[in-house]
This record gives C-alpha cells, structure tokens and sequence, in this order.
C-alpha cells in the first residue's frame, strides 16, 4: 500500500507539495493558483490542488508536514484536522537542507544561504535569544542523516533605514539594495543583473567584514547607503557601482567560505539552498573556483522549496526510510494530454528563426522560479536587437535585463568551457570570446550565460524537437529561454492563462502540449 506524505509551508512563496512513497509527484506553489507573486500563509488551495490532482482523500494521507514562521498570523489550525497525523515545525534552514538532499545521491556539505531563517529555540536549541539564522552548514551522509557542523545567528533590525529593515547577511545585504533601488525586496535578481554595468568606485566603502568565523555588515557602508536618495535610480551609475560592489563582495565571501569547509571537512561535493542559491553568477563562480566534483542545487531552492523539505524529513527522519527519492522539474498537473505532430514542430522552427517569439507550453508546470520549457517563452538569440525587443515589447521590463538559453547537452562546449553541473538554469558560466560576438543578445555585459540543459534523455519533449531541428535546417543551437508571464505576474499555469496572457503581451502563437495554438488579439 502507498505511503502519502504533503510537505507544506506557509511562509512568503508559500506551497506545498506530495510524495508517494519516495517519488516527488507533485508541487505547486500558492501564487501560480492565486496569481499573486510570492504569495503567503496557509497554503491550502495548493494542498486541495495536490489532492484533487491525485483523486485523494484526507484519509489516504498518512503525514502532513506543516513548516510555519514562529510569529505567523492568520494560520487555519481547524483545516488540518482533517487529516490522521500532522507535525508542526518552526524551523527553517534544516528544511532547505532537506529539500538539497532531494537532488544528491552521494555524501557531502550542505550550505544554506539566505537573509533570515528561525531562532535557536525553533531548532530545539535552549537559548531565548531574538536572533535568526543566517548561514548554516550541514553534513549529509547521501541517504538519511543530516548532522549541523556549523550555524550563524544574528539580530534583526526592524525599520533601522531608509529603505526598511537588516540583519548581517548576505541574502538580507542584496534584499536591502534591492529595496533601495526597486522598492522591492525580491528584485534581488535584477540586481544582479545591473551589476554587470557597474565599475569599482573608491566613494563606495567596504561592506562585508569576515575575521573567519562570522560576517558583519560595515556600519559605514550601510550609512553611506542609506544617506542616497531613496529609491535610487537604477539608470544611475552609483546604482549600478552599488549593485557592482555588493556582487563582487557576496562572490569572494562566499568563495573563501566554500573553500574553508573543504578544507576542514575534506569533501569538495557541495550543495546549496537558500534564496542565495539562486544567485547564478556566484553559483557558476564556485563551482569553477573552489574545484567542485559536484554543486547540488534544487530549482526551488528559495523558500517555494521548504515544503519538499518538510516532506523529505518526514519521509527520512519520521519513517527512517533511506531509500533514493526520484523527483521531475515540472511538478504541475497536466491540464490536457500531450500531442505530437511533426509538421507542427516544423512550422513553430520556421517562426523561431524568422524572429518571431512564441510561447511553449507542455504538461506540467515547472515548481520553482524558472520557466523550464514547461511554461515559456522561445526566440532565436541569432536576431539583433531581440533581447531590446523581449525586455521592452514582451515582458515589459527593465532593458539590462538579460535572458537565459536553452540548449542540448551535446553543443555545450560550443558555448563555454566551464563546468556546469545543474541542468535548470541555475549556474551561469562564461561565454566563449566567439558567441559574445555572435550573439550578444543571450551573452549577459559580463560575458556570462545561464542554461538550461536538455539532455538526451528529453527527447520525447517539444524543446528538444525544436532544438533538434534549428541546428539541423538552420543551423541555430540554441534559444532565448525566458518565463511565459506578464509583468509583474507569477508563470501562467492553465491553458486559460497561457492564451489571455499571451493575448495580453503579443504572442501570435503558442505550441500547446505538441500543438499549434494561434492567438487572437
């Protein structure tokens, strides 16, 4: 008989997800139903959405995982009394490191990243203290076992500055320029982006002190920040030097600490999570620096992913089940059946190559913040002036922002000689001098790319159909992979969203699970 496990949490990127036995079979998080970006609390369309899916009862789970922040409001107790067996949680970085796990099949280091997690207490640790978690590290024996090496725990500031609250951390120092800059603490990415456009600046002080045992965040950078004009411009140069100056900072801290725990724990395989783990250009820059074997990343390794996490340790800490858990990228229900026809393959190429952006929707949605073929937008890197075209005309955005590519693993060297070990876009790598030439559009100013891989074993799937036949009739290997939303709006979900938000941005036509959907506007 089956075994149902539903991690959840109800957190900021709340969701939840479902496990039969030991496989991964479901995930959704709660702003793709609702259709509020980083939607919070209780998460229970998402549960009623995993057992609809799945046509189960409340009966036929056999543990719910529930992980809460400790001081959170507005929670549905009365809900999870319909089910047999529920396990309440506060904690916070030990469910990320569960949910890394999920993606490692041998023993290594687990290093969680991020701007604040739980406190010493939620970790069943005596001490009262009001100070979070801010980095941990983690041993993984590769079956069940995760033993805490190292922590750090530091004070939040509420409302110190201008642009809000800190704490001493990286994933707080990047929400804080963040905010200063786009009012919003979870345009992180975007300020990774305008870092490429920076330059060192000498007015800019230092901002992260390390004596090797913990950080610190320069009071006098965190002055000097908060004496600029709030929001500050991001067309400006000192946002760019800032968001320059805080990339290169974050990059060598994060080195130095990589390579200070392969030397005192002697492995050199490593996993990442943490809302840190999906800065790619760190991602890429330790994984080639610091000689990994192997970097281990979840997509949803910001908190989207605690919940996988909750139900990872139910099922290797509650049940000791030490068996290797099988897990998919795309996580979503099917809303209709997959259909291929070759001659609709051919005529969505003919579009690609022609300039046109089309949107690719198949099976299930991906779970994570990276659209991964599931649910995205495709267009030809080979076209000059498409990445002006997709920021301005499509996605309505910023217009340093840059795009991703899409490529099957056999062409990989012809875009870098780096080391990539995570398919789904979460590692950017250097470009070759050639492709920077070739095609800037998909090179980012730093002359680094991010990818997602499509390996051979995906070729059932439409990407690699079309991926396939442009190299072969056009001679183009690789595509502007970007998300298939509007602004400012979660990945569309259904097939209703897709066709009104295609509508919406100007996409003519879409591949709908292997055929053709024309769009009308």
């Amino acid at each position: 008989m089956s075994r149902y496990i539903i991690g959840v949490h109800s957190g900021h990127d709340s969701s939840a997800c479902l496990f039969c036995d030991t496989k991964l079979i479901m995930a959704i998080e709660k702003e793709r139903i609702t259709r509020v970006k980083h939607d919070s609390g209780e998460p229970i369309e998402c549960i009623e959405y995993l057992l609809q899916a799945n046509e189960l009862k409340y009966s036929d789970i056999d543990l719910v995982i529930r992980v809460n922040w400790y001081n959170a409001i507005g929670l549905n107790d009365d809900y999870y009394r319909n089910f047999k067996n529920v396990i309440v949680k506060n904690s916070h970085h030990i469910f990320h490191a569960y949910a890394v796990t999920v993606t490692m099949d041998e023993p290594g280091l687990i290093y969680i990243i991020d701007g604040r997690g739980c406190r010493p207490k939620d970790n069943g640790e005596k001490d009262d203290r009001e100070i979070f978690e801010t980095e941990s590290l983690y041993y993984y024996d590769g079956k069940n076992e995760l033993i805490s090496l190292e922590k750090i725990y530091k004070k939040h500031l509420d409302n110190a500055y201008n642009w809000g609250s800190h704490m001493d951390s990286v994933g707080y120092i990047y929400a804080d320029v963040s905010r200063m800059i786009f009012k919003d603490y979870n345009a992180a990415g975007k300020v990774m982006a305008l870092a490429s456009y920076g330059v060192e600046n000498d007015i800019i002080p230092t901002i992260m002190q390390y004596n090797g045992r913990e950080l610190t965040i320069s009071q006098k950078w965190l002055d000097f920040l908060n004496s600029q004009p709030f929001p500050l411009n991001y067309n400006s140069q000192i946002a760019k030097d800032i968001a320059y100056s805080l990339q290169k900072e974050v990059e060598i801290y994060i080195e130095r600490r990589v390579k200070n725990f392969i030397k005192n724990y002697k492995y050199n395989v490593i996993g990442l999570g943490g809302g840190v783990a999906l800065n790619c250009k760190n991602n890429g820059n330790i994984l080639n620096q610091c000689s990994l074997e192997s970097l281990y990343l979840f997509p949803a390794c910001g908190d989207n992913g605690i919940a996988v996490g909750a139900a990872v340790w139910g099922i290797k800490h509650f049940y000791k089940d030490s068996q290797k858990l099988t897990w998919k990228y795309d996580l979503g229900k099917k809303y209709e059946q997959y259909h291929y026809f070759n001659n609709d393959i051919v005529e969505i190429s003919a579009m690609i190559h022609q300039g046109e952006v089309i949107g690719l929707y198949e099976n299930g949605s991906e779970f994570g913040p990276r659209a991964l073929c599931n649910r995205s937008l495709l267009a030809s890197p080979y076209h000059k002036g498409i990445k002006k075209y997709l920021n301005t005309e499509i996605k309505h955005r910023e217009d340093f922002r840059p795009f991703g590519g899409v490529i099957l693993e056999r062409n990989i060297s012809k875009i870098t000689s780096e080391h990539i070990t995570n398919d789904y876009m979460l590692i950017a790598v250097n470009a070759k001098k050639e492709i920077r030439d070739k095609i800037p559009d998909l090179v980012h100013k730093d002359g680094t790319v991010r990818l997602q891989i499509i390996r051979e074993s995906q070729k059932n799937t439409s990407i690699y159909k079309i991926l396939e036949l442009m190299e072969k009739k056009y001679g183009e290997w690789i595509l502007i992979n970007t998300s298939f939303n509007g602004k400012d709006e979660p990945i569309v979900e259904t097939v209703i969203e897709a066709k009104n938000t295609a509508k919406k941005i100007g996409i003519k036509h879409i591949l709908l699970n292997g055929m053709i959907e024309r769009i009308e506007r």
